[in-house]
C-alpha cells in the first residue's frame, strides 16, 4: 500500500472513531463543531472584587463539543444537534448553591462570516461541600440553509462562553478591572 493510500485510510479509521454514531460519509455532511479558545473559560467574581482572587465565586470551563446533523440534499440544509459539556469549580465550602453560565452557539460560513448567534444559558448546581462539577448542555437544532453552490462542509458551528469585557480581559491576562 502506498504512503497515501495507507494515511487516507488511517484518516477514514479516525474519523469512523471521532464521529459516534454517524457513518463518515454522513459527518461529512455535517458543519464542524468547535470551541473557541478564548472564550472556552471564564471566572465569575463578586461585585467589586473582579480580578482579585479572593473574590472569586467560580470558574467555569468548556470542556467538550460534539454534534451530529441531518443533511436535506432537497432542501439544501442542515439541521445539526449539539451536546456541550462543561467543568465548574469553586473553593471548598458548605453551601449548596446554583448558577447559570452563559455560552453561544454561531454558525459561520467559510470560517469567517457569522450567519446566526444563540446566547443561551445551563444552570448547574454545586451541593453542599461540593468544589467540582461536571455539567452538559443540549443547544436547540441549529438549521442551516446551504447558500447556491455551497456544501455542509463550508458551514461551522462555534460555540463558547459569552464572556464581558472583564471576563475577556482576565482571560487574556490583563485582569483589568
Amino acid at each position: 500500500m502506498n504512503r497515501f493510500a495507507a494515511l487516507a485510510a488511517a484518516a477514514s479509521i479516525a474519523a469512523l472513531g471521532l464521529s459516534g454514531c454517524q457513518t463518515a460519509k454522513s459527518q461529512a455532511n455535517c458543519p464542524a463543531a468547535n470551541i473557541l479558545a478564548t472564550a472556552s473559560s471564564m471566572t465569575e467574581f463578586k461585585a467589586g472584587m473582579e480580578g482579585d482572587p479572593a473574590g472569586e465565586i467560580y470558574s467555569v470551563q468548556l470542556t467538550g463539543v460534539q454534534s451530529s446533523c441531518d443533511f436535506d440534499k432537497d432542501e439544501g440544509t442542515t439541521e445539526s444537534d449539539v451536546q456541550l459539556t462543561f467543568h465548574a469549580t469553586r473553593a471548598p465550602t458548605g453551601d449548596a448553591v446554583s448558577h447559570a453560565v452563559p455560552y453561544f452557539v454561531a454558525s459561520l460560513e467559510d470560517g469567517n462570516t457569522v450567519l446566526n448567534k444563540q446566547i443561551l444559558a445551563e444552570r448547574f448546581s454545586f451541593g453542599p461541600g461540593e468544589s467540582e462539577v461536571t455539567f452538559s448542555a443540549t443547544v436547540p437544532t441549529t438549521l442551516i440553509k446551504l447558500a447556491n453552490g455551497k456544501k455542509p462542509y463550508d458551514y461551522s458551528l462555534l460555540t463558547g462562553l459569552q464572556l464581558t469585557r472583564q471576563q475577556m480581559d482576565f482571560n487574556a491576562g490583563r485582569h483589568t478591572p
